[in-house]
């Protein structure tokens, strides 16, 4: 029964449906309920903005409150932990507003690889102290920070306008897609625009395949990628945090 109670009052709390809890119609505990409901929704309306700025800044804050309200009807926390709501926002926003969901995607991913767990970065020396014979079958474990962004809009340069200049004119249009590591080398969050055949292997690096594979899928895409070089930039920022065969 108490289950059923406290079911009953979660739906009602983050939803707008006032039949969701058994009250008597025009009550004072229905009014109580519609004002504690709103200051719940409220809150989590106001968390959503704290964590996507950028994206309030292109939308405009009557926008994106009327969004992330949505989104918050439709898609209630599961769990007890502010920091951890939002990955949905993303996808709720791309339908309409495009280029802002596409945003919100990069901070939410900014924001997943700031508060990520710390590990000790994989250095060159000691992928240097495997045999040569054996690097095509390295398989590498990311650095928990490590993350790659498929954009479909080209929003980096406007969040990094943003991270600049709190006044920086954002009203600009982003065309293309973008592929953007997001990593995490030292205090703060990096964030690396990659061309095509580099973001295919480090997406398969990633993706915990060897790096024979992964040098295939980026070459398949970029014939002149720089295999080299993308491996050094990796590990220069703490991209990996270990590597096996």
């Amino acid at each position: 029964m108490l289950e059923r109670f406290q079911e009953q009052m979660r739906r009602a709390l983050l939803s707008a449906d006032d039949g969701a809890v058994d009250l008597a119609a025009g009550s004072l505990a229905q009014a109580r309920l519609n004002i504690y409901r709103a200051n719940v929704q409220q809150s989590l309306v106001e968390a959503l903005a704290a964590a996507f700025p950028v994206t309030v800044r292109l939308m405009g804050v009557p926008a994106f409150r009327r969004a992330a309200l949505a989104h918050v009807r439709r898609q209630p926390p599961d769990r007890p932990q502010l920091s951890a709501y939002g990955g949905g926002l993303p996808g709720s926003l791309v339908a309409d507003h495009p280029m802002a969901g596409n945003m919100a995607r990069l901070e939410w991913a900014v924001m997943q690889a700031y508060f990520a767990a710390d590990a000790v970065p994989l250095t060159a020396e000691e992928v240097a102290a495997f045999p040569p014979g054996d690097y095509a079958g390295l398989c590498f474990t990311p650095h928990p920070a490590a993350r790659l962004v498929w954009l479909d809009h080209a929003v980096l340069d406007l969040w990094r306008s943003a991270q600049e200049d709190e006044d920086a004119d954002l009203s600009w249009t982003a065309h293309g897609a973008e592929e953007v590591l997001v990593l995490r080398p030292g205090d703060g969050v990096l964030c690396v625009a990659l061309p095509p055949g580099a973001a295919a292997a480090i997406q398969a690096l990633l993706d915990g395949r060897p790096l024979a594979d992964a040098a295939a899928a980026g070459l398949a895409v970029e014939p002149e990628l720089d295999l080299q070089e993308m491996l050094r930039m990796l590990l220069a920022n703490g991209a990996l945090a270990g590597a096996m065969l």
